[in-house]
C-alpha cells in the first residue's frame, strides 16, 4: 500500500503536492518519502519544487538516505531535477565542487528563479573554492548559450570585483552578439573596484553611439557609478559625452540617466 503522503506528492492538485511536502519533512518515516520529494524537485509549479527542496534539507541531518537521492538526482537525466537538487544541498551543508558542472549548467535554465538562485550559489561557492573562478571567467565567453553568459557575468560581477581577470572578461562580453549579455556587462563595469582605464573608455564609446539604446542607459549610469567613488579617475572625454547627452539625446531615460551620472560626478567632485 503506498502511503498517503506519497500519494498527495504525486497528486494532480499542486497544492496537495506542496503540503504534502512540509508534511513529509515532519513525518517520521521520513526514509519512505526521499524518492518521491527528489521527484518533485523536477515539478513544473515552482512553489512546490521549493517546497521540495526544503523538506529534502530539513530531513537531511537526519537520513543519510537524503543524500544519496539528491546524488542520484545530481547525476540523473532530467535538467530541472539536477538543477534543483544541486540548489538543495546549500540549505543544509557547505557548496562543494562536486556541484560546480550542475551549476554551470543550470546557469542557462529557463526558469528564472533556478537561474538567479544559481548565480548566487556560484558566488558562494567561489568564495569557498578558488577553482571557480576560472571556470566562470571561461563559460562567460565561451558558454554557446546566451542566457547562460549573461548569468554568469552576474555571477563575475558578485564574485571578484576586485580583480582585474574579471574587468577582462567583462570588457569582452560588452561586445557579446547577444544584446542582453552586453548589457549585463555594462551594468558589471559599474560594480568594479578598480577598474582600468579601459573600462571607462569602453563607456565612453557606448554611450557616444552604441547602437542599442538601453545599452547607452547602462553606460551613462556606469559612469556616474564609477564616478561617484572616485571622479578624478572619470575622463574629460566622459565628461564631455555625458553632458552631450543630458543635453541633446533624442531618448528622454538617457537625458535623465546622463544627468544623473553628472550629478553624481560632481557630488563627488
Amino acid at each position: 500500500m503506498t502511503h498517503p503522503i506519497v500519494e498527495r506528492l504525486r497528486s494532480d492538485d499542486p497544492e496537495q503536492r506542496r503540503s504534502a511536502c512540509a508534511d513529509a519533512a515532519r513525518d517520521p518515516s521520513a526514509a519512505l518519502f526521499v524518492e518521491a520529494l527528489c521527484e518533485r524537485l523536477a515539478d513544473p509549479v515552482h512553489g512546490v519544487a521549493s517546497a521540495a527542496s526544503r523538506a529534502l534539507a530539513q530531513l537531511a541531518p537526519r537520513d543519510a538516505q537524503v543524500r544519496r537521492g539528491l546524488d542520484r538526482a545530481l547525476r540523473g537525466e532530467e535538467p530541472m531535477r539536477r538543477w534543483r537538487a544541486a540548489l538543495t544541498y546549500p540549505r543544509f551543508e557547505p557548496p562543494s565542487l562536486k556541484l560546480l558542472p550542475v551549476l554551470i549548467d543550470a546557469s542557462g535554465a529557463p526558469d528564472r528563479h533556478v537561474r538567479w538562485a544559481t548565480t548566487k550559489l556560484l558566488v558562494d561557492l567561489g568564495r569557498l573554492q578558488p577553482e571557480v573562478l576560472p571556470v566562470l571567467l571561461e563559460r562567460s565567453h565561451a558558454d554557446p548559450r546566451p542566457v547562460a553568459r549573461r548569468m554568469l557575468v552576474h555571477a563575475l560581477r558578485g564574485l571578484a570585483p576586485d580583480r582585474s581577470e574579471t574587468a577582462r572578461a567583462l570588457l569582452a562580453a560588452t561586445q557579446d552578439r547577444d544584446a542582453a549579455v552586453r548589457r549585463a556587462a555594462l551594468a558589471g563595469l559599474a560594480a568594479l573596484l578598480d577598474p582600468p582605464a579601459e573600462v571607462l573608455e569602453r563607456l565612453c564609446e557606448t554611450l557616444r553611439g552604441d547602437d542599442d539604446a538601453a545599452s547607452r542607459r547602462i553606460a551613462a549610469t556606469a559612469l556616474g557609478a564609477l564616478g561617484a567613488r572616485n571622479a578624478a579617475r572619470v575622463p574629460p572625454a566622459a565628461a564631455t559625452a555625458l553632458r552631450s547627452a543630458a543635453r541633446t539625446a533624442g531618448d528622454p531615460d538617457l537625458r535623465r540617466a546622463a544627468a544623473r551620472a553628472l550629478d553624481r560626478i560632481g557630488g563627488a567632485a
